[in-house]
């Protein structure tokens, strides 16, 4: 395989981050020596500052708090979802008879009815704060 000056070019982010292997590095090293202009980009990227750098390793167990506060975000989300539409749906549920339609809580017992719909109203705000905290997290 024949390594081009474009190949060089781009390795050069990890030559210069200190990331490649050290075959890799003295491929591109190899190609400093002869190409000016190639060892001039090198540089500009070592002195720029917003060039990518190393990331700082995570500290021990600190990924996993994250990924169980994102996973316990994710099951109350899906009960709440669950809830919020069985308390939404209870006052228009119907008995189907020989006299038709019968529903059951909106006509014989309407109290019921409105503290089940403001039982569901209160879910859905919950799982709207839910979802919002997971979108904040990018899920």
């Amino acid at each position: 395989m024949n390594v081009t000056r474009e190949i060089v070019k781009d390795l050069l982010p990890l030559y210069v981050s200190g990331e490649a292997s050290g075959d890799t590095r003295a491929l591109v090293e190899s190609f400093l020596e002869g190409d000016p202009e190639l060892r001039r980009l090198a540089e500009a990227l070592k002195a720029d500052e917003s060039a990518p750098t190393r990331v700082a390793p995570v500290a021990p167990g600190g990924g996993r708090a994250a990924l169980e506060r994102t996973k316990g975000l994710l099951r109350r989300r899906t009960w709440l979802l669950a809830f919020a539409l069985f308390f939404s749906g209870l006052p228009l549920s119907f008995v189907a008879g020989e006299d038709g339609l019968r529903f059951l809580l909106l006509r014989d017992a309407p109290a019921l009815a409105s503290a089940s719909l403001a039982v569901g109203a209160a879910l859905w705000i919950a799982y709207a704060v839910t979802a919002r905290r997971l979108r904040v997290t990018g899920l």
